[in-house]
């Protein structure tokens, strides 16, 4: 009833995992991960539980292979389950069991693992592993800085290939996928990079890959604040502009591409997006005069909002 993918990207540490099905709401069940410890798909007859289990061993020091088939033998239903497993390192693991329902597939390569049940034709998890390791970045998301396609655009161009050949047999609805960071951190709920869900919808691929995109943009958004918070300001703006190449016209990144310019000293650039951003929504500016108010989008000595938003355009 579902096909996916977990992987792991050799050039930034990052770890991932996708999927589509015909089942409502697949991503509050199957994609599972954990900031420099891996990730995990569960699915067919699906058991939430083995996500947690092969995330918790993984972090204990097993390797993929050990942590799924200890998670595996304790399972009494494992007949019925298909399992995915990426680690930190980009060792996977794959687990099938026997009355798993046709067509059914997994297939194993460098850095990754694909897993099919329920399909309308063989070969999904072959074109899933060949969209995988040649993907060039055309695909639904985003690019990294330095060009090359993202972690969650390769992993949406597999889940892609897959529909190509028919997916599911029961047709299409949810999607899901997460992506986080190559390096640990203390608790399991952060470094998560990616994180989004289509629940229902007639196109869950396409939507999937929109909300990769919405995702991508707001992060860039998150890297200029935190830029901004250290007083770098070009890096702020740098972070600003690339997330709203992502997203144009999105009133948060506008916010954050604002104050940006007036950190950089660009005045008058800031003061004609400030009144656009306003003039789009007028609730806008009570935001704006908060943030300013407390400190948060400092102003240059003798600058005042009114003047930002009286400042004739150039």
């Amino acid at each position: 009833m579902t096909y996916s993918i977990v992987a792991r990207d050799p050039a930034t540490g990052q770890l991932g995992v996708a999927a589509q099905s015909c089942y409502f709401a697949l991503g509050a069940v199957l994609p599972w991960a954990r900031a420099g410890v891996g990730a995990v798909a569960t699915q067919s007859m699906v058991d939430p539980g083995y996500g947690p289990r092969c995330l918790d061993l993984l972090a204990q020091g097993l390797n993929p292979d050990d942590a799924l088939a200890q998670a595996v033998a304790a399972d009494d239903g494992r007949a019925v389950r298909q399992v995915g497993v990426v680690g930190a390192t980009g060792a996977v693991a794959s687990y099938t069991g026997t009355m798993c329902i046709d067509h059914v597939c997994h297939a194993e390569g460098e850095g990754y693992a694909a897993q099919a049940n329920m399909m309308g034709r063989d070969g999904v998890c072959a074109a899933m592993a060949a969209a995988f390791e040649a993907s060039d970045g055309s695909s639904s998301g985003g690019a990294s800085s330095d060009g090359t396609p993202s972690l969650a655009t390769r992993l949406v161009g597999a889940l892609v290939a897959a529909e190509s050949l028919g997916g599911d047999a029961r047709g299409q609805m949810s999607a899901a996928l997460i992506v986080v960071e190559g390096t640990p951190h203390p608790h399991p709920w952060q470094g998560v990079l990616v994180d989004v869900r289509v629940d229902h919808h007639p196109d869950p691929l396409g939507e999937l890959g929109r909300l990769v995109r919405v995702a991508e943009a707001y992060h860039l958004c998150d890297v200029a604040e935190e830029s901004l918070v250290r007083g770098d300001t070009a890096g702020a703006l740098a972070g600003a502009e690339a997330g709203l190449a992502l997203l144009p016209g999105e009133g948060n990144l506008l916010l954050s591409h604002i104050a940006a310019l007036i950190g950089v000293g660009r005045l008058d650039e800031a003061a004609a997006e400030l009144q656009g951003l306003v003039a789009s929504r007028p609730t806008w500016e009570g935001v704006v005069r908060a943030l300013i108010d407390r400190g948060l989008v400092p102003l240059p000595e003798g600058v005042t909002v009114d003047q930002l938003l009286a400042r004739p355009a150039r």
